[in-house]
């Protein structure tokens, strides 16, 4: 719940940053899947407590209990100490009995915090208050700040470092007294670092400035603004006054996820769950748009498949996939015929060859899951990638409930349970004919032809009804598999790395197989289930099976291609301008990279700045941006190696414009045992990303 109050101020504080280039969201968190909505409502109503405290701290003893005003207990105790200075009779000493009778009356009643007076209440802290409060938290090492960009402000809140962030947008303050929107970043910081009242003073002086506020990322600045004073009533704990500057910001920007999440703790801890739970399904969101127009991810029936989906307020939902993933490279897979027998005869040749068919069937799917289990993500994906791939697994996890696919599934078990309520009924009516057949011959002579011609004729009538039965299932079942393998491969190709491609593709190519060497061929086992000649010395027909190889998924758009080369190169002389100066290539089947970077800021040569930007081949590009540190082992060594850390801001993009964006921390490590690191012993990398998407997404994460 801790991340719950985090990420509030944080993401506000990303939007503010004028690195963001206008254009419209398109944000993962519109992939959410929202849960049945009953039981969100109970949800979200356990957490009140938990989240309803507020956030306020003493600036002078750090690590104080945050509390939300002042607290009743040391109220009274200074009161109590204040009157006992005071002689009888004197004239202020009504005046404090009366406050301490109050201060006890509050108690009694079950206040612990009381509340701290903002903007034009009296005893409101003023605008030069508030600034010598947050050039007190940063102290005198703070206050030397000359000075930062945005992506540094990032880097700073990315290190959970507020102070940091504080000193850089005060020293921002001072070098540009009069920008208004520097005042609304650093409003949304000091909120982050419990001072909330101070937010409110210096969000009154940014208003009392006027001008149009800027609109990065599209957000209307006047909207984040809103929101910061939202967030900051509620660091005070005064939950209803949160909600009208939360409402007016959500009018400027409906899409301004991180207001409406504010507004849903404004309701919950004013007591209004329904209204909190409402606010919340819609803030997990980054883009509005109907519920009802969601799928629905539960069937009705459990047990039994395409029977219909489930009611809406008690299942699961999300949006089409459509929405947001690339489907137009889907792969085809046609299932071929499975022959069957015509006769009897023709059936006891066929049995054994069902069964070897079942079991190469086993073998297979076995093959498929070790393929598909091959690959271990947490190594290959970095955090943004493992991200979106949980989103398009979860796709393809569900696509039956697509809209493309959820009338093939429909149809393939509607034959199917067709097919297994006819089976019976035919089966008794031929064993009956059987012992009808075996009664009259019982009263006359016969010959083992007699009895074969018995069976003959009553399997024959057995076949011919269940045959059709079975050749329906086994259509239906096709048109189903070609339906989902080429939306769910569709969905594959929207993954960058080509390992977690192909071991998605064998776990797609296993799920359709399954439903072969399943349903289909196990038709032809049981339907094959005849009992032998009794005339052992007749001779039975060869029937082949002539079975079409089953397709594969093995294609790729990268198969074939080299796995990647990376070339680089530093201006390595002191006496030339650029040195320090570098530039690193990198191709692969995955995407492009290119990074151009320094190692000369503050006259070091182990922190630079850098810009990179990497394009995948599904036409995604992302932009990063900030500073970095590299020490590097000494030379002469036995060993190489060293560690790195980046710290910046990111802008993801997709074909229809921005998609994510935020800042970003990697940590990155190696060791090695030669005379550079392409010997070496250990490499390893953390990334984390603090994007704005992420911050509407945190309730679903598991």
């Amino acid at each position: 719940m801790n991340r719950l109050n985090r990420l509030f101020p944080l993401a506000v504080a990303l939007l503010a940053s004028p690195a963001l280039a206008a254009g419209g969201w398109v944000s993962l968190s519109d992939q959410t899947i929202l849960g049945p909505e009953a039981g969100m409502r109970a949800q979200v109503a356990k957490l009140r407590t938990e989240a309803c405290q507020p956030t306020v701290r003493d600036y002078k003893t750090p690590g104080l209990a945050p509390v939300g005003g002042l607290d009743i207990d040391e109220v009274i105790r200074s009161l109590e100490k204040m009157l006992a200075t005071f002689k009888p009779g004197d004239p202020a000493r009504a005046g404090l009995e009366h406050s301490l009778k109050m201060a006890r009356e509050q108690k009694e009643n079950g206040t612990k915090v009381l509340p701290l007076p903002v903007r034009r209440e009296k005893g409101a802290m003023t605008f030069e208050t508030a600034l010598r409060t947050a050039e007190t938290l940063v102290g005198a090492r703070g206050r030397k700040a000359t000075g930062g960009s945005s992506s540094d402000v990032v880097a700073a809140l990315a290190a959970e470092s507020p102070r940091a962030a504080l000193a850089l947008l005060l020293a921002g303050h001072r070098a540009k007294p009069k920008d208004a929107m520097t005042l609304v970043n650093l409003a949304g910081v000091l909120t982050l670092a419990g001072l909330p009242r101070e937010a409110i003073a210096v969000l009154d002086r940014a208003a009392e400035l006027g001008g149009k506020l800027p609109t990065p990322g599209g957000v209307p600045g006047q909207a984040i603004a809103l929101t910061n004073r939202g967030h900051a009533f509620l660091g005070l704990g005064r939950w209803s006054e949160a909600q009208a500057p939360l409402k007016q910001a959500l009018s400027l920007a409906p899409d301004l996820s991180e207001a409406r999440m504010n507004l849903s703790k404004a309701l919950l801890c004013n007591g209004d769950v329904n209204g909190a739970t409402r606010e919340l399904r819609v803030a997990l969101r980054r883009t509005i748009a109907p519920e009802n127009s969601d799928l629905i991810l539960k069937e009705k029936t459990p047990g039994r498949h395409g029977d219909g989906v489930g009611p809406r307020e008690q299942s699961p939902t999300r949006r089409p996939s459509a929405s947001l993933f690339d489907l137009s490279r889907g792969a085809t897979f046609d299932l071929p015929q499975l022959k069957l027998p015509r006769t009897r005869r023709e059936a006891i040749v066929m049995h054994s060859q069902y069964e070897a068919l079942e079991q190469q069937g086993h073998a297979i799917l076995r093959a498929l899951g070790v393929r598909a289990s091959a690959v271990n993500l947490s190594q290959v994906l970095d955090p943004g990638e493992m991200r979106w791939f949980k989103l398009v697994n979860g796709a393809i996890t569900t696509s039956i409930f697509e809209p493309e696919v959820w009338p093939a599934h429909k149809a393939a078990y509607d034959a199917h349970y067709a097919l297994d309520k006819a089976r019976r009924p035919l089966a008794d009516q031929r064993n009956k004919t059987i012992e009808a057949g075996m009664a009259r011959l019982a009263s006359v002579p016969h010959t083992c032809a007699d009895v074969d011609t018995v069976y003959d004729d009553a399997y024959q009538t057995y076949m011919d009804a269940l045959r059709p039965y079975l050749k329906g299932q086994e259509q239906a079942m096709a048109r189903y598999v070609s339906a989902r393998v080429k939306f769910e491969t569709a969905l594959a190709a929207n993954l960058p790395d080509p390992a977690v491609r192909a071991s998605k593709r064998a776990q797609i190519e296993a799920s359709a197989k399954a439903m072969f060497y399943g349903p289909v061929v196990y038709g032809g086992v049981f339907f094959s289930e005849v009992p032998s000649l009794f005339c052992t010395e007749q001779t039975l027909p060869g029937v082949p099976l002539d079975l079409a190889e089953l397709p594969t998924l093995d294609a790729d758009p990268c198969g074939g291609m080299f796995s990647g080369a990376k070339v680089k190169s530093k201006v390595p002389s002191p006496a030339l301008k650029a040195q320090g100066l570098g530039l690193s290539f990198s191709l692969s089947c995955k995407k492009v990279d290119i990074e151009l970077s320094t190692s000369s800021l503050m006259g070091t040569d182990w922190l630079g700045g850098f810009a990179s930007a990497s394009l995948d081949w599904n036409g995604n590009a992302t932009l990063f941006t900030g500073v970095k540190a590299e020490l590097k082992l000494p030379k002469g060594v036995p060993v190489t190696g060293g560690i790195g850390a980046k710290e910046g801001v990111y802008i993801k993009f997709g074909k229809d414009g921005i998609e994510d964006a935020g800042m970003r921390v990697e940590l990155k490590g190696s060791l090695g045992a030669g005379p550079d690191a392409s010997t070496g012993l250990w490499e390893g990398k953390i990334e984390q990303e603090f994007g704005i998407a992420a911050a509407a997404a945190y309730w679903r994460e598991r």
